[in-house]
C-alpha cells in the first residue's frame, strides 16, 4: 500500500499508535513525580557558598532517604503501549485508547502518591502549615478551569462523550493529588530546619504544578483530536480550543520556571 492510498483514519491511527508507544516508553523510563526530588534543584546551586551547597546537598539526600522508594507511574507505561496497539483496531475510535491511557496514568500516579504519603507520615514530622496558593497560584487554578470547560464543550458531540468523560476523570484525579500536596503541612526532619523548609517549599510547588500540567495535557490533546475530526468548528468551539491550549501552556511555564532559579539561603 502506498502512502497515497492510506486513508485519513488509518494515518491518524498509525500516528496515535506510535505516539502512545513512545509515551509508554517514556513513562517506563521516567522516575515519576514522586520518584526523585533532585530534578527540582537544577538551578538551586547558583550563588550558594560552599558551606550552603553542602547543607543543601545534605538535606536533599536526607529527604530522599526519608521518602524512600515512593514509586512512580511506570506501570502506566505498559498500559499506554497496549492502548496504542489497541487503537489500530478499526472498530475502536482512536480517541478512546488515548483517553483510557490518561485514566491509567492518573490511577498509577494516585497509587504512587498513596505510597509516598504513607512513607512521609511514618518518617516526617509535619510542623508548619502553608496556604495552598503558595504551591498552586491562581494561574494554575484558572488553567484547570479553562481545560475543564474546553473538554465539556467538545463533549457536546456524541462521538466524543465517553472519551471526554475519561479525560475529565483522569484530570480530576491528578488535580486532587496536586491539591492534597498543596494543602499538606511543611515536613521537616529537624537537622537543618532553615534549609529543609526551603527545600520543602520548592518540592511542594514543583510537584503540585507538575501534576497540574500533567492534568491539563489530556484535555489539550483531546481537544486537538476533536478539532481535527470535526468538519467545521463554530467560533465558540474555536475559542474553547484556544483556551485549553492557553491553559496548558500557562501551567507548563509555571511548573518549569522555578527549576532554573537559585535557592535563597542564609
Amino acid at each position: 500500500m502506498t502512502f497515497a492510498h492510506i486513508t485519513h483514519d488509518q494515518l491518524s491511527r498509525d500516528w496515535m499508535a506510535v505516539t502512545l508507544v513512545a509515551l509508554g516508553i517514556f513513562q517506563l523510563r521516567s522516575p515519576g513525580c514522586f520518584g526523585s526530588i533532585r530534578m527540582y534543584f537544577h538551578g538551586a546551586w547558583a550563588g550558594l557558598s560552599t558551606e550552603q551547597s553542602e547543607r543543601l546537598e545534605s538535606v536533599i539526600e536526607a529527604r530522599a532517604r526519608a521518602e524512600g522508594a515512593a514509586g512512580s507511574a511506570r506501570y502506566a507505561g505498559l498500559f499506554t503501549m497496549a492502548m496504542g496497539l489497541l487503537g489500530l483496531w478499526p472498530a475502536i475510535p482512536y480517541v478512546m485508547p488515548y483517553a483510557a491511557s490518561c485514566l491509567g496514568m492518573a490511577y498509577a500516579t494516585w497509587m504512587a502518591y498513596q505510597k509516598f504519603r504513607r512513607a512521609t507520615e511514618l518518617r516526617f514530622a509535619p510542623l508548619v502549615r502553608r496556604t495552598p496558593l503558595e504551591a498552586l497560584p491562581p494561574v494554575a487554578i484558572v488553567s484547570v478551569v479553562l481545560c475543564l470547560i474546553g473538554t465539556a464543550a467538545f463533549a457536546t458531540f456524541p462521538q466524543f462523550r465517553v472519551a471526554a468523560a475519561l479525560v475529565v476523570v483522569s484530570m480530576t484525579v491528578l488535580v486532587a493529588i496536586a491539591w492534597r500536596i498543596a494543602v499538606a503541612p511543611a515536613v521537616l526532619l529537624g537537622t537543618d530546619p532553615q534549609v529543609e523548609y526551603a527545600v520543602d517549599k520548592r518540592v511542594r510547588f514543583c510537584r503540585a504544578t507538575s501534576l497540574i500540567t500533567l492534568a491539563c495535557a489530556p484535555p489539550t490533546v483531546f481537544a486537538a483530536f476533536a478539532w481535527a475530526l470535526l468538519p467545521s468548528l463554530s467560533g465558540l468551539l474555536e475559542l474553547m480550543f484556544l483556551l485549553v491550549i492557553a491553559g496548558f501552556v500557562a501551567t507548563t511555564v509555571l511548573s518549569l520556571n522555578p527549576l532554573r532559579e537559585g535557592l535563597a539561603l542564609r
